[in-house]
């Protein structure tokens, strides 16, 4: 499998100020930091892609941006006589690489039938998020509906199907086994990557109006103006304007 590394730049630019980390549509915020950082700012390319693609790209992202190579991770022990909390650092590197190609997924069921899928993509979670269903059930119905190429399946066999495609494309439901580095217990610990770069990411959207803010408020100069400055700069003018208090 070859590695997934679409272009990209850091987030930061004034345009960047524009988009709504609160708008409680994660798949539209995703693929519009996606367009609106990468080289062809074409959305509909990524509503296109796998899930598990977007993820690393948005992981890929957030390490452009932060400048950095690991992503530490918080936790709690998930034994109840322990509880401890305790921190993971996640190589960034090692989870970009982890996007999948974007070719079908072959799964051979419990009874021999073999069955045919397409990743889901961001435009069926587009799609989901806005259709209405009646139950569960039907939701699932739709889902193996959509995804389903060749094969015989009913809904009894979507937990199988699940697990083979999060086995696949560990992005989209990724886990960390690891052991409590206090009382040694093994723990499988869930990490919704997406959610991690996001508020990250809107973190980082909120520290920059919070820093053209100072620096308008200090020097009169625009938003535009500020935002071109290097951060490392803009890091000193802030120092010097905290030297002053």
């Amino acid at each position: 499998m070859a590695p997934f590394h679409a272009a990209l730049r850091p987030f930061g630019r004034a345009e960047d100020l524009e988009l709504e980390f609160g708008s409680g549509d994660r798949p539209g915020l995703v693929t519009a930091l996606l367009a609106r950082c990468g080289k062809k700012h074409d959305a509909q390319f990524w509503w296109m892609q796998p899930v598990g693609r977007r993820i690393a790209a948005l992981v890929r992202l957030l390490a452009l941006t932060e400048s950095a190579d690991s992503l530490a991770v918080r936790w709690r022990c998930t034994q109840p006589s322990c509880a401890e909390a305790f921190e993971v650092e996640l190589p960034l590197g090692a989870l970009i690489d982890q996007a999948p190609d974007a070719e079908p997924v072959e799964v051979v069921l419990a009874d021999g039938r073999p069955v045919t899928l397409r990743r889901p993509t961001g435009d069926d979670l587009r799609s989901w998020r806005t259709a209405r269903y009646a139950s569960h059930k039907e939701a699932m119905a739709a889902m193996l509906d959509a995804l389903v190429l060749d094969g015989r399946v009913t809904l009894e066999d979507e937990p199988a199907l699940a697990e083979a495609i999060a086995a696949l494309d560990p992005l989209v439901a990724f886990t960390v086994s690891c052991n409590c580095p206090v009382c040694g217990a093994g723990n499988d610990l869930p990490v919704d990557l997406e959610d991690i770069s996001l508020t990250r990411l809107g973190a980082r959207q909120r520290a920059l109006v919070h820093e053209v803010h100072q620096l308008a408020s200090r020097y009169g100069w625009t938003e535009s103006e500020v935002l071109a400055i290097a951060p490392s700069r803009r890091a000193r003018y802030l120092a010097l304007m905290e030297n002053e208090r």
